[in-house]
């Protein structure tokens, strides 16, 4: 049997798309690296890696921008609206509820006494509802539940939900736009100011973290045309990653590396709207498609390979656990792609059709 080829959904953000695979990665790195830097050798690394939970912003920003692409003077009405959050819920609900089923499994195994893994915190069982609905970061649960990750997808679930109360600020034009999306982000600089960043939130109202993101995403859509005009946006785009992760090295604050992710964002716009071209961005386009599946599979492998075989049975450490955390990233990308052709995809399209003739 002939596999199915990964293929961007569209060449208007190859770019963008690119930058969406490179965090992936990114992310799944900055969970691995607890058992990376177990001997304290590679310190530097470890503070550079730190500041990679950061790209999930850059996923809201760029989230904004694609629903503004796609959805702009499109829901209309109510009926509209309802297959719009159908569509939603049948791309993010199939994968985020298996992989809330196998940390429910691993729960019950621990709880059974089968297997040495107690959390309350985590294993929240009045929290399953909460993340069942896609509400875990608003505020409903008391730390991050379960498979830990999704609190981003329910930050993005919300600002779904928003979407109409959202594009009547964009129809305002630019100016509201940009006033929504700045003012957001000083008034959560100016709430989080005595306490830890905004951008640390997750379950505490991560969906309020999400806001400033996604809204200069759909700004970046209103002013893709003018953005197209920034010289060698896809070279200024990659030089861009590359100071953030150099800037977290050396320990820059949480605050300024956030700027830095948006205009990583923003010059991904750029590159895109300046138009197809070849090269780098072009190649890596279509692993965008095993972002999504890579972001929530990570944390069972982190769970059971990394922590219950590498560290716990082998007592792997050193040089010896760093091969193996990078076999698991390897690994993780055919495991992603089977996940979104043998699962992912046929439970999407089954869900998209319910009450549907």
């Amino acid at each position: 049997m002939k596999l199915p080829p990964l293929k961007p959904d569209s060449d208007q953000m190859l770019h963008l798309d690119a930058l969406r695979i490179v965090g992936a990665v990114m992310i799944v790195v900055f969970h691995f690296n607890r058992f990376i830097n177990l001997d304290g050798r590679w310190q530097v690394a470890d503070d550079t890696v730190k500041s990679f939970s950061l790209i999930v912003d850059l996923f809201f920003l760029i989230s904004g921008y694609v629903m503004a692409a796609i959805y702009t003077g499109r829901l209309t009405t109510a009926a509209k609206y309802r297959d719009f959050l159908q569509k939603r819920v049948a791309r993010l609900g199939p994968l985020h509820w298996a992989t809330l089923l196998v940390f429910v499994v691993i729960a019950g195994l621990g709880w059974a006494g089968v297997l040495n893994e107690r959390d309350p915190s985590r294993y929240d069982v009045s929290c399953i509802p909460q993340n069942v609905l896609f509400i875990q970061a608003w505020g409903t649960c008391k730390a991050q539940t379960w498979n830990f990750v999704s609190w981003a997808i329910s930050a993005e679930m919300g600002l779904y939900i928003a979407l109409p109360l959202l594009f009547r600020i964009t129809a305002l034009g630019r100016w509201a736009t940009a006033t929504t999306a700045i003012g957001s982000l000083i008034l959560l600089l100016w709430i989080s100011r005595t306490g830890e960043t905004f951008s640390q939130w997750t379950f505490n109202m991560g969906v309020a973290r999400a806001a400033p993101g996604f809204m200069l995403g759909m700004l970046a859509f209103q002013l893709r045309e003018t953005l197209a005009r920034l010289p060698y946006a896809r070279f200024v785009m990659w030089a861009l990653l590359a100071a953030f992760v150099v800037a977290s090295g050396l320990g820059a604050s949480r605050t300024a590396l956030l700027l830095v992710i948006y205009a990583v964002g923003l010059a991904g716009v750029a590159a895109d709207a300046q138009g197809v071209q070849g090269g780098v961005s072009k190649a890596m386009a279509p692993w965008a498609q095993l972002s999504f599946s890579l972001y929530l599979l990570h944390p069972i492998v982190l769970k059971i390979a990394l922590n219950w075989v590498g560290f716990g049975m082998w007592k792997l450490n050193g040089d010896a656990m760093r091969l193996w955390c990078l076999a698991w990233v390897i690994l993780l990308i055919p495991i992603a792609y089977l996940s979104l052709i043998s699962f992912e995809r046929p439970a999407r399209d089954w869900i998209a059709k319910l009450g549907k003739h």
